[in-house]
């Protein structure tokens, strides 16, 4: 397997491809090869192992289609085990994808410290959250949402801020269904302070300007103003 040898992406993916068969909530295997792209283009601007980011990319989140509530990643690091070896993946750097995965969705700005451990796992983490944000990430977020039956907005439910903790199963202390709008202030407008990488931060400077642009457009238009 190597980095610009495409065809070995392509294996992982086949072997993953009937998991993500009818995911409608943003998660599907068109997430997975964005996350491969963007992975791969920042490892190799930042000396990382192209090969283990982009192979993790593909596979990072089969827990999401693991029933309707939160599966950690971790839980499917034996499954990923055998989908790596069915797809002829080296064993050398199934132990480093398999770190990628696990923590993967393990924010600075959660309770516990970011847990990446390499740079190939840092350089997931920006990948995978560089594509929930931006213009992609403004229609992934209002995907999911449809998906789970949450409501657009409640202007009535104060927004959370920056010193409210993020929670994995996107609700928070209130009663009623959560609401995607609510969700942008709670995770996606602070993923650009939990970017790893330098190149992950100049990516993400020009998809946050696209959130920011959106939410104050989003709030003029929901009162009639715009």
């Amino acid at each position: 397997m190597t980095a610009s040898d495409g065809s070995s992406f392509d294996r992982v993916a086949a072997e993953v491809a009937a998991h993500f068969d009818g995911d409608s909530s943003g998660h599907d295997l068109q997430h997975a090869w964005r996350v491969n792209r963007l992975g791969v283009r920042i490892a190799d601007a930042e000396g990382a192992d192209s090969r283990v980011v982009g192979v993790a990319a593909v596979v990072h989140d089969l827990h999401r289609v693991r029933g309707d509530g939160f599966t950690h990643p971790e839980e499917t690091i034996p499954e990923i085990r055998e989908i790596l070896a069915d797809a002829d993946v080296p064993a050398g750097i199934r132990d480093p994808v398999c770190h990628c995965v696990a923590v993967h969705e393990e924010y600075g700005f959660e309770d516990d410290p970011a847990a990446a451990e390499t740079l190939e796992a840092e350089v997931l983490q920006d990948a995978d959250n560089l594509d929930a944000i931006g213009a992609v990430g403004v229609a992934r977020a209002f995907q999911f949402g449809g998906a789970h039956g949450n409501l657009l907005w409640d202007p009535d439910r104060p927004l959370p801020d920056r010193d409210d903790a993020y929670r994995k199963d996107g609700h928070d202390d209130h009663d009623g269904p959560a609401s995607t709008y609510h969700h942008f202030h709670a995770k996606l407008l602070r993923l650009r302070e939990n970017m790893n990488t330098e190149t992950g931060r100049e990516i993400a400077a020009a998809r946050h300007a696209i959130l920011e642009e959106f939410a104050e457009r989003f709030e003029r238009e929901w009162y009639g103003e715009a």
